[in-house]
């Protein structure tokens, strides 16, 4: 097949939720198919991204757009009603290089990554003639909607309420599409009821397990991580959540007890919680390390959406989770008995203490849970599905 992928970013490095997604799903797919990637260019920075993505025999084709021209975008779309994080990523180019792809190649699949590439389907006069997907991966809406409900600061509660009433309606664009993809039920039941009738599948994320690994090391006893890329909002708030109201009762059962917050690019409120047993390490260059020598790894998010790679990661290296109902949400069902759920600060605290003490939960359930991640959510395993479903359909389009 020759599949065309429509990615806002750059799907490289692949350190965060969305790019570690895509860029794995297409490089996969580069086995039996001809992959090319469209997406934006920020700045002239990122050209060695592009590079090690044309190593792995990935076509790609960039327009530039800058920053500038996004918050120009913003401002337009003040008077209209489109979603903001949508008109972030409008551009004419973009539509212009996409149409002169379709009218000049014959593209079999057109993969649209994320809500925001959805505006782009317009640009594809040949839509008929091929199968058009779009990967919401998480239902936007849903997030926005527990953003808004623990959010007090009224003026963020605000502009929160606004964009999520402008996602609830530019969610419908997706039955425009052929299928739907999603990450999790959670977020698929919550688009169905809302009315969204077009054909919506659950592609999930995926682990690389011959990275993540459960290698067996001597790890800190008291050492608990959380870990998360810092400038996402929810994780943000969890790491603070954490620090200040569950943190505090941890130490009263274990003064040894020490945090680790890891994640780029931490911003300045994150930093300051920095003291003798708070660390925050920033970027790191490799996390398997990270988890594999801590203890514990928590997951205290207040609002998200979607499946948590953080959780998978650490259930497959064997490291035991602490984590809010919301966090684990998203999982396939068969991974709930390997997290421990808490809702509240005493409870979380007491889920953490408890794992600390007994090094059997990582010796045996943990063990377990490792194998489970490995049989079912290989990234091989995800995108053949994937792979076959587009297979299928594009013999049924020719029929």
């Amino acid at each position: 097949m020759n599949i065309l992928i429509i990615t806002p970013r750059i799907p490289y490095p692949p350190f965060r939720g969305d790019k570690l997604k895509i860029f794995n799903i297409a490089k996969k797919l580069t086995k039996n198919n001809s992959v090319k990637i469209v997406t934006f260019l920020r700045n002239n920075n990122q050209l060695d991204d592009l590079e090690n993505l044309k190593k792995l025999g990935i076509e790609i084709e960039t327009v530039k757009l800058s920053y500038v021209e996004s918050i120009w975008n913003l401002f337009i779309a003040i008077f209209s009603k489109l979603p903001f994080q949508v008109a972030w990523f409008q551009s004419k180019k973009m539509k212009k290089k996409l149409a002169e792809i379709f009218l000049n190649e014959n593209i079999d699949v057109a993969y649209y990554h994320l809500i925001r590439s959805a505006q782009y389907l317009d640009s594809n006069n040949k839509k008929d003639k091929q199968i058009n997907v779009i990967d919401f991966t998480d239902a936007v809406s849903l997030y926005l909607k527990r953003f808004a409900e623990i959010e007090n600061n009224p003026f963020i509660k605000f502009f929160i309420k606004i964009e999520q009433q402008r996602i609830d309606k530019y969610e419908k664009i997706a039955e425009k599409f052929h299928t739907l993809f999603i990450c999790s039920e959670v977020d698929k039941e919550f688009l169905e009821k809302k009315g969204i009738k077009t054909n919506i599948k659950i592609l999930n994320n995926g682990i690389d397990i011959d990275y993540f690994k459960n290698d067996k090391v001597n790890y800190e006893v008291n050492r608990i991580i959380f870990t998360g890329n810092m400038p996402y909002y929810a994780n943000y708030d969890a790491a603070i959540y954490f620090a200040k109201d569950i943190f505090p009762i941890i130490l009263k059962y274990n003064s040894k007890a020490e945090l680790f917050i890891v994640g780029q690019k931490p911003p300045k409120k994150i930093k300051d919680l920095s003291c003798y047993n708070v660390y925050v390490t920033g970027f790191v260059q490799d996390i398997k390390a990270e988890y594999l020598k801590s203890a514990v790894n928590v997951a205290p998010l207040r609002f998200g959406a979607g499946t948590l790679n953080k959780v998978l990661e650490s259930i497959a290296l064997g490291v035991p989770v602490v984590a809010t109902s919301i966090a684990v949400g998203g999982l396939p069902k068969n991974l709930y008995k390997y997290v421990f759920v808490a809702n509240n600060p005493d409870e979380f605290a007491r889920h953490v203490v408890e794992i600390i003490k007994n090094p059997k939960i990582r010796e045996e359930l943990m063990v377990e849970g490792a194998n489970v991640i490995r049989e079912t959510l290989s990234w091989d395993k995800i995108v053949d599905n994937f792979e076959n479903y587009l297979v299928d359909e594009l013999k049924n389009l020719n029929k």
